[in-house]
């Protein structure tokens, strides 16, 4: 059984899933609730309620054009360097990395893409 609001949860029965909800309401919501949710965090300049939301954020990728995702990639990105800079925590710089190389490979495709268009148009 999925959950009715969200539909990105899945769990064995009615059960399971009342037990569960304590937790799991506190990230659960529409995409147009995530992103009132992320925009008002990124506001505020709350990196930790952005990195709460950012396994949303991951799974919003899918569904948007490249430059979006470039920008939900960079949030993020953003989230961490702030994780970084405020906890002095490593592990966030490794996030980063990862994040920002992804950005890369993305933005190399946006290039290659618009560089197609250009050739296309001096046919």
């Amino acid at each position: 059984k999925r959950c009715s609001r969200c539909k990105q949860v899945s769990y064995c029965g009615a059960a399971c899933q009342n037990a569960a909800w304590k937790g799991h309401k506190r990230t659960c919501g529409t995409l147009d609730e995530v992103w009132l949710k992320v925009n008002a965090a990124r506001q505020a300049n709350d990196w930790r309620e952005l990195l709460k939301w950012e396994w949303r954020m991951e799974e919003m990728l899918q569904n948007q054009t490249d430059a979006a995702r470039d920008s939900i990639l960079s949030e993020i990105a953003g989230a961490h360097k702030s994780g970084m800079m405020s906890t002095g925590n490593p592990e966030y710089a490794v996030s980063i990395v990862s994040l920002q190389e992804r950005r890369v490979e993305l933005l190399g495709k946006m290039q290659r893409f618009r560089d197609q268009g250009e050739a296309m148009c001096m046919l």
